[in-house]
């Protein structure tokens, strides 16, 4: 599958909230994950485990993509989130994913949250 494909499969899964599916599809096993700058995850399964609460406790998302690029073998992608917690609460959020694809998996992740 061509590297444009994966990344429409990607945003797909990501726009439906698919998150925990998403992570097991398109993640290497020794995927490196930044958050902010610091190491979030050193493998699939940390990543998966740490995404879990969380994503868990959402009620209801509407994911939106704002922005894609690609270069080579790199994705940058601009997602805004907005989400419903099970005890109600709201947030709101822009995160851009900037993706390292090797093999057809992600190899490396580096994930902020943009200032609104």
């Amino acid at each position: 599958m061509s590297i444009e494909k994966l990344i429409e499969n990607y945003i797909a899964m990501n726009v439906a909230g698919q998150a925990l599916e998403l992570i097991d599809k398109h993640y290497a096993e020794d995927v490196l994950v930044l958050n902010g700058g610091e190491i979030f995850a050193s493998s699939r399964q940390e990543s998966c485990d740490k995404q879990k609460g969380f994503i868990e406790a959402v009620a209801s998302s509407d994911n939106k993509l704002v922005s894609s690029d690609i270069d080579g073998n790199v994705s940058t992608l601009v997602f805004r989130y907005q989400m419903v917690g099970k005890d109600g609460r709201e947030m709101a959020f822009t995160g851009r994913h900037v993706l390292t694809w090797k093999d057809g998996l992600i190899v490396h992740e580096a994930y902020e949250t943009l200032p609104d």
